[in-house]
């Protein structure tokens, strides 16, 4: 299963994504808990591209591809705007450091990294692209056949 998503750089249309999201994954065998903390980091990774990447310009727009496979959830993200690969750094510090650092930022990428398996950014296109992968344990029904 797959789906397009395109939306405008603004926060406003954050509600419409994740209700579309909510509803591609409400069909797929993830439990709830695991649904909504996919939804999560979709919400703050688009709210990373729309808010830092595209500075909230309504011209520009963001493209989210969802891929379905039996064991995974793939969620590419298009057009998220300029993205420093120190930022990446950041999901190597204990919560309590950053705290203790005062740092300003990286919280929303460290929930991304914390909840999907696997997350990585490219430029292609000339577009930068941010792609988050959950695997999906195998449920019960499906490893008896």
């Amino acid at each position: 299963m797959k789906a397009h998503i395109t939306t405008i750089c603004s926060t406003a249309t954050q509600s419409e994504v994740r209700d579309l999201l909510k509803k591609f994954i409400s069909d797929l065998p993830i439990d709830e808990s695991q649904q909504n903390q996919i939804v999560l980091a979709v919400d703050e990774a688009l709210a990373n591209a729309i808010i830092h990447g595209n500075h909230q310009d309504p011209r520009q727009n963001v493209q989210i591809d969802i891929l379905y496979l039996k064991d995974k959830i793939r969620i590419e993200m298009i057009n998220c705007g300029y993205f420093d690969i120190h930022e990446d750094d950041k999901k190597e510090k204990a919560l309590s450091d950053i705290i203790v650092e005062k740092q300003k930022g990286g919280l929303g990428l460290k929930l991304i990294y914390s909840i999907m398996d696997v997350v990585s950014f490219y430029i292609k296109d000339n577009k930068t692209r941010c792609v988050m992968t959950k695997l999906i344990p195998r449920q019960k029904d499906e490893s008896k056949a």
